[in-house]
């Protein structure tokens, strides 16, 4: 029975994400028919499969990284017989289709055997691997969630907010007492705020791949390449005149020019 192997779909590739399965268990694939969704480190890529046959297995569920070369469903049936097993070696695949955000097909027809956990059924949600991979494990539909990231993208710190909402909403208010002995009143404590700067609300997003890729790049650039600085003083004193009389002069609510555009 050959196995479908994670395919290495960029050269850089190192590892790839499952997004989404095209295909169901126990549902026909035909040669060069689109079988799985994968985030490389470039892009979201529609992986074809390079047999014919049924799916019989998934061995890797929505949201699961896995390395190049990892086995991740078999294919089966009377027109994948005569197929030597790839579990030797990768195998070439055959030249992916890249996807856009709203090109993405959705599942189709009914599982014959317990399949990885789907979201609900119509346009796809756009949120990271690790988001979905919460959403699952919490019971969350990510649907119902609005998403904090770069055009709407849900990301793990939505997920979480929600999960906590959920745990809120289910368990009772804390209350502290007021007053003493039979008066004493028990009211609601107040809710801790959400860490505010002088910019706005902290949030934390989980890094995409291609965002991983940049930070390792600069990371391995810093580490192997020798670096240099250069440095050189620079009489101001004439400069730092001429912006107190620019901010004397200067309006309500019009721009003053910094040092740094001197």
């Amino acid at each position: 029975m050959p196995d479908v192997l994670m395919p290495r779909l960029s050269d850089s590739m190192e590892e790839g994400t499952i997004l989404q399965w095209l295909k169901q268990v126990g549902e026909p694939v035909a040669l060069g028919e689109e079988l799985v969704e994968i985030e490389t480190d470039k892009a979201n890529m529609a992986y074809e499969a390079d047999v014919a046959g049924t799916l019989t297995e998934i061995l890797a569920g929505e949201g699961e990284t896995l390395p190049i070369g990892s086995v991740i469903a078999r294919i089966g049936g009377p027109s994948a017989e005569g197929r030597e097993s790839s579990s030797a070696g990768p195998v070439a695949p055959a030249t992916p289709t890249v996807r856009g955000a709203s090109g993405s097909s959705a599942p189709r027809g009914a599982p014959a055997a317990t399949p990885p956990a789907q979201e609900t059924s119509g346009p796809r949600v756009k949120a990271s691997p690790l988001a979905r991979r919460l959403a699952r494990d919490r019971g969350l539909d990510l649907s119902s969630l609005q998403g904090s990231g770069p055009g709407g993208r849900i990301v793990k710190a939505d997920v979480e907010g929600a999960a906590q909402g959920a745990r809120s909403a289910d368990s009772p208010t804390p209350t502290q007492q007021v007053g003493v002995g039979e008066s004493a009143v028990k009211a609601p404590l107040a809710a801790p705020s959400s860490p505010e700067t002088a910019k706005g609300t902290v949030t934390y997003e989980e890094p995409n791949k291609t965002q991983q890729v940049i930070a390792r790049r600069m990371a391995e650039s810093k580490a192997t390449a020798p670096h240099f600085y250069l440095t050189a003083e620079i009489e101001m004193s004439r400069a730092v005149e001429a912006r107190k009389a620019i901010k004397a002069q200067a309006k309500e609510g019009e721009v003053i020019p910094s040092f740094n555009d001197m």
